[in-house]
């Protein structure tokens, strides 16, 4: 993102990492921001949740607010998935009853770890894997099996990893909303 902080890009004139949560206020009881800077998302009115450990990866992050998480299962997203598809997530939920992870998954590898339902039974296996320097989501297949649900052509998906992809999602979406 050449320097800027993707979480606070403007997206229809609120924060991106507001807009996200915006968009999830209405279906979770309880929304939590794992971040190492508390006082950056104070403004959202949600607990921000620190890594227990500094510099470990999205699995501490993962692991960090899973344990603060009052509730067994646990929708998490990434601060540069812009859109929340709430008719998949629904999906996943009706799938996460005997599985302690649901990812979506395209093709046969490109899974997103970062846009998945977790159980907190995975906090031990997280804490294991960190505690032997893995930092992977994925090492959690090692001691649980996930339940991949199909995630091709998702025409709705965008994870803004570029100015590109940025600028490309803010485009399409004055396209559409200015259609007609």
């Amino acid at each position: 993102m050449e320097g800027e902080d993707k979480s606070l890009l403007p997206v229809e004139g609120k924060p991106l990492i507001q807009y996200i949560t915006d968009q999830m206020a209405g279906y979770f009881d309880e929304i939590i921001i794992g971040s190492n800077f508390q006082a950056k998302y104070a403004f959202l009115g949600y607990p921000v949740i620190p890594d227990i450990e500094e510099g470990k990866g999205p699995l501490m992050g993962i692991v960090s607010c899973l344990k603060a998480s009052k509730n067994e299962l646990n929708f998490v997203t990434a601060c540069d998935i812009p859109d929340i598809n709430m008719s998949l997530i629904f999906k996943m939920i009706s799938l996460a009853e005997n599985n302690e992870i649901v990812m979506p998954v395209a093709d046969t590898d490109k899974y997103e770890p970062l846009f998945a339902l977790y159980k907190k039974s995975v906090i031990n296996y997280g804490e294991l894997l960190l505690k032997n320097n893995k930092r992977s989501v994925l090492d959690l297949f090692t001691y649980v099996k996930p339940y991949f649900i199909d995630f091709k052509n998702e025409d709705w998906y965008r994870n803004l990893n570029y100015k590109k992809d940025y600028l490309d999602f803010i485009q399409k979406r004055y396209k559409s909303q200015n259609k007609g």
